[in-house]
């Protein structure tokens, strides 16, 4: 038994440094991930639509030939309109969702809601978090035009 304090002097700082090495390379990997921008790596555009009061399903498969996922309000709450603080955490939950899911594809996102679930959305996604171009709805040419894309510049 007298080899085990031996076997602990040398074990010990080992196994410290082995934790020390792991908890930097695991903080430097959060930073890493918070300040990265999520390039787009695929080459398929994912089409994204918001639809709430009224329907615009066929408005955007007409204007970009597809559309890839469709989040409806009555779909997630069972009504067409948001009343409570917790629809609009719902929705803004769903659309967060898919764009996570598909964020190594080009995001199209269609809006039509009310403003403050725009804001809501905007504050999940973030400023530098994805590749998102927001389009809304233009009556001039009856179709929808990209918002300029926001960067940290804009601040």
């Amino acid at each position: 038994m007298e080899w085990l304090p031996i076997f602990w002097g040398y074990a010990e700082p080992l196994v410290f440094l082995v934790g020390a090495i792991s908890a930097l390379t695991y903080w430097v990997r959060v930073r890493r991930a918070r300040a990265r921008r999520w390039t787009n790596t695929g080459s398929k555009k994912f089409v994204l639509a918001l639809e709430i009061g009224r329907p615009v399903s066929e408005a955007v498969k007409a204007h970009f030939g597809e559309l890839d996922c469709l989040i409806s309000a009555k779909a997630i709450i069972g009504r067409e309109t948001l009343e409570t603080p917790e629809d609009y955490r719902k929705v803004a939950r769903e659309v967060y969702r898919a764009i996570a899911a598909n964020q190594a594809s080009p995001i199209e996102l269609v809006l039509s809601g009310p403003i403050g679930l725009a804001h809501l959305i905007g504050q999940l996604v973030g400023v530098r978090k994805y590749d998102v171009t927001v389009y809304q709805y233009d009556p001039s040419t009856k179709g929808y035009t990209a918002l300029p894309r926001a960067d940290i510049d804009m601040l």
